[in-house]
């Protein structure tokens, strides 16, 4: 969220009057890429932004591994201990169990994904931060890394040219095989598209949401503060209002690594399975 822009708000003598401008602002900021002079630029995709965050986020995962590593007992003590082993008993039991077949092969990956995407959205929740999965260039990279991932589950699993002939399910006819080949060849390369736009849109939609809100709840405090008695009772109730979106936007960056989570989980199962 974008605090910043509030602290100029009282160069106006009514801080609506900024409304317009401030919302624009925020917004273009946070576009992951735009058109100017007939031509896309790509710079506003945040390749900065994500390097920091994925290196921040890849820090925060890599000190909890080893913080529950250090604790870890046969009967897990402490409130730390015991989240993180919920949080492992729940990628289990309802992400890993989409994998039919040998799961506990894959449940590393499927944790490392869910705890990676739950902290890099958990990080954008912070004032003034950006949501590194807020941005494309960020969701991509995380969907093609997916991508590679269980191409190659299935290429170990199968063989190569195994895997390439599992991809027609047993029992198509032999005349349109090649077609029914050609279709899930096409609908595969459209899973990271899928998974990228998915996670994008969430949490993008969400960041700007928050920054909104937070905006008028600032703008309508200024204007309270400024002698506009008529916002008084207003100021509380837009904070108030923002405390909920703020707790909605939780539950959305924990269905995101979920949904996302569980879609990896789905295209594993079917990279490895017998069709």
């Amino acid at each position: 969220m974008n605090t910043a822009i509030l602290t100029t708000v009282t160069d106006y003598s009514d801080p609506f009057e900024a409304l317009p401008g401030y919302v624009e602002s925020m917004v273009g900021k946070k576009v992951p890429m735009y058109v100017q002079g007939g031509q896309m630029d790509f710079a506003s995709l945040g390749l900065s932004v994500n390097m920091i965050g994925f290196i921040l986020t890849t820090a925060i995962v890599g000190f909890l591994l080893y913080f529950v590593a250090k604790r870890m007992t046969l009967v897990p003590t402490g409130r730390g201990v015991n989240l993180f082993e919920l949080i492992v008993e729940f990628v289990r039991n309802n992400i890993a169990t989409m994998i039919h077949h040998d799961k506990r092969k894959y449940e590393p990956f499927l944790l490392t994904t869910f705890f990676f995407i739950l902290i890099a959205n958990f990080i954008g929740l912070l004032p003034n931060a950006k949501f590194a999965t807020g941005t494309m260039g960020a969701t991509f990279a995380l969907a093609f890394v997916v991508y590679f991932y269980f191409n190659y589950a299935g290429v170990k699993a199968k063989g190569g040219w195994g895997y390439i002939k599992g991809i027609v399910p047993h029992g198509v006819p032999a005349v349109l095989a090649p077609v029914i080949w050609i279709i899930e060849v096409l609908s595969m390369m459209l899973r990271p598209v899928s998974l990228a736009l998915r996670l994008w849109a969430n949490m993008y939609a969400g960041h700007i949401m928050l920054g909104i809100f937070a905006l008028l709840a600032g703008l309508f405090s200024a204007a309270t503060f400024q002698g506009h008695g008529a916002f008084i009772a207003a100021a509380p109730a837009w904070a108030l209002l923002l405390a909920v979106i703020y707790v909605i936007e939780i539950l959305i960056c924990i269905i995101a690594a979920y949904v996302f989570t569980l879609l990896t989980a789905v295209y594993i199962d079917g990279a490895v399975a017998d069709h």
